[in-house]
Order: structure tokens, then sequence, then C-alpha cells
């Protein structure tokens, strides 16, 4: 007997109707959290659209293909097992495999293909899936690549990846950069010591006028290219910490083996130093073609030094403030890069209204090409090169 309660057959329909109650929420909630679907990739930059003329396909381009009725997309299973090619789409389309009929897909209708039961039926290892509507402008709708996991699977899963990334990735990317930017540093101050305290004379800020004559008239010697290579180095590592923080904007990151494995770690970090170090040789040769086009003469080899000298001080300090941040956080916490990039375009603004007040003092120019002069020089490969390179997801 309970205390304080009384028996009645009003009291025994009250709970079992509870209990039903939370017995048919238990089995709604059990089955609802049984299976969950989790994207593995998007596809929306990898549309073509058939070109008669070529008689291929072609990269889906919106400003020369946006008015095509039919846009394609070529499927695989080998990068994803045991994956489905997802569909939501924004009007009613006729699907089309390798250019026969498929089926009728209704307009917002969840549509879900097994990539192993298409590519079996056409005993393919790759087809060409077509979406084709009478009225169909731009891409046809929300598409993607995803994977069905048990709900307690899926957890145990994100978990090990949280922790594979924690130890495998996070830290050892910043124990080894460190590293390396200090293997490199000490190269450059054992070998030349000279160019060392140069490139680190944080006073060069606040003077344009260098007694350094050879240093800044020599840009392409071995120890000026090698300081190029320190700061391309820098940005490559930048570019890669953003791509597995992100994993968005290139598609080196969309497989996670390729960042958790060393040699194609190493390979994309060589291929953004290379690139990064291209950027900056051009950039070189902008600043003699427009110091000849605005006649400003005897600048460019000056302006190229200042601005390297600048470029690596910079992020020298941004990396070293990240990975010291990052470390001290743990990889639990997520830094927000976008902050970093908004950093970036201040320090091109701080840049050019610096430039614009030294060039004003010792130079007698035009302003409105010195502004020309600038904004080509400085703020375009910047932003429109080392910017894209390092946070291609925000620009």
């Amino acid at each position: 007997m309970i205390p304080f309660i009384k028996k009645s057959a009003s009291f025994h329909a009250l709970v079992l109707r509870w209990s039903r109650f939370f017995l048919w929420a238990f089995l709604f909630t059990t089955s609802a959290q049984a299976a969950v679907w989790k994207p593995l990739h998007s596809i929306e930059k990898e549309w073509l659209v058939y070109q008669s003329s070529w008689n291929s396909f072609l990269p889906y381009i919106p400003s020369q293909h946006y008015a095509y009725h039919s846009k394609s997309i070529q499927l695989s299973n080998r990068e994803y097992y045991q994956a489905y090619l997802t569909i939501k789409p924004k009007e009613t389309y006729h699907l089309f495999i390798d250019g026969a009929f498929q089926r009728k897909l209704e307009k917002g209708e969840l549509i879900r293909f097994s990539l192993d039961s298409l590519l079996k039926e056409h005993h393919k290892e790759q087809v060409i899936a077509t979406f084709y509507s009478g009225t169909l402008e731009g891409l046809p709708g929300e598409l993607s690549i995803d994977k069905k996991f048990d709900q307690v699977i899926a957890q145990n899963r994100e978990v090990q990846l949280f922790l594979n990334r924690a130890s495998g990735v996070y830290t050892h990317f910043f124990t080894l950069g460190f590293l390396a930017i200090l293997a490199f540093l000490g190269l450059l101050f054992a070998g030349f010591n000279r160019y060392f305290q140069v490139y680190f004379r944080f006073s060069d800020w606040v003077n344009w006028e260098s007694k350094e004559n050879a240093i800044v008239k020599s840009p392409f010697s071995l120890a000026n290219l090698y300081v190029l290579f320190i700061l391309s180095f820098l940005i490559a590592l930048m570019a890669f910490y953003n791509g597995i923080t992100y994993r968005s904007g290139d598609a080196f990151f969309v497989n996670e083996e390729n960042y958790s494995t060393l040699m194609p770690s190493l390979w994309f970090i060589f291929s953004r130093t290379l690139l990064a170090y291209l950027i900056f040789i051009i950039q070189y040769f902008i600043f003699q073609l427009f110091a000849n086009l605005f006649k400003l003469k005897s600048v460019a080899n000056l302006h190229f030094f200042k601005s390297i000298q600048a470029n690596i001080q910079f992020f020298i300090l941004v990396f070293i403030s990240i990975g010291l941040y990052a470390v001290y956080r743990g990889p639990a916490y997520s830094i927000d890069l976008e902050i970093v990039s908004y950093l970036l375009n201040a320090y091109v603004i701080i840049r050019f209204v610096y430039f614009t007040q030294v060039f004003n003092k010792v130079l007698s120019v035009n302003r409105l090409s010195l502004y020309a002069y600038l904004i080509i020089t400085e703020a375009i490969v910047i932003l429109f090169g080392i910017r894209e390179l390092i946070f291609p997801q925000y620009t």
C-alpha cells in the first residue's frame, strides 16, 4: 500500500494511459534515432553540360550554361562505399542514366539512389546522370552523396574521428609546422645572418628608406629567394590548417584519408608553397610593369623588398599566434578563421594607407596614378591571390 494515494479505478486508468504514452514515445524516438544519414560529399561544383559541337561533357559555367535545359553529373562508387545519391528536386525533372530514361523526379520529393545498385545495374564503374526539364534554369536542386549509419555507430564514429583528428592531425601538424619553421629560420640566421637581421627589423615599418641597397637591388639573389620560400611555406601551412578545420574549398579535404596521412599532406603543402612562390614572383614583375607604366622608376625593387619584409613578419606572427592559441585551447576548440581572414583584409588596408603616405612624401606623382598602382600591385595580388589560396571558402 502506498501512503496518501487511494486505490481507485480512475487512478489505475490514469496510470495505464500514461504508461502507454511513454511506451509509444519511447518506441517512436527509438525508431527515429535508429539510423542517421551523413553527407559524405557535396557535388555542387561538379556539374557538367553536354556540348554537341565537342561531342563531350564540359564543366558547367553559370554565366554560359544557366539556361541549358539539361545538367549532368558523373557518378562513381569507388570512393564512397555503400553510399547513396540524395536528390531533392526544385521542380519536376526527368532523370536519364547514360542517355537512357531512368525515372521521373517529382518536385520536392526526397529521393535516394544506391550508387552500388545503380552502377551494378548498368555494369559500369561510373555513369552520367542527366536531369532534364523544359523549364530548367540553373542547377536542378539539392544533390549530395550520403551514407546511412546506425545512430550508435555514427556517434562512436564521430568520437573516433574526433580522437584521431585530435592526436593524428592537429597535434602533429603544429609540432611539425613549428619545427620546420624553426629549422628554416635557423638556416637563414646561420647562413645569411645579415638578411635575417634586415628582414626581421621591425623598425623598418616606419622607415621607407633602406640602407641595404645590395639586398634591395638583387631581389633574385639566393638569400632573397630563400626568404620568399619561407614566406610561401608559411602561407601553405595556413592553407592546410584552414582546410583541416573547415574541410571546404578544396577537393583534397573531402576524403579524410588525404590529410590524415603524411605523404598526401606533404604534397598538398608543397604544391601550395610552390603556388604561393609563383604568386610572389609574378607580383615582382607586376611591380616592375606598373612602376614603369605610371612613371615610378626605381620604386619597384624597394617596394617589393618592403612588401616581402612586411609579409613575412605578419604571417609569422599570425601563424605562431594561431598555433599557440590552438594548442592552448586544445583540438576540441574550433578557431574562427573568418576572423583571421578579416585580419588579413585589415592588414592589406593598413599597407595601402602606409604606402600611400610614404609615396606622397618621397615621390612627385599623380594621386590617381598612385592609387591605381597600389590597388593593382597590393590589393589585387594579396586579396585575390594569397587570400584565395588560404581562405577559398570566404571568397
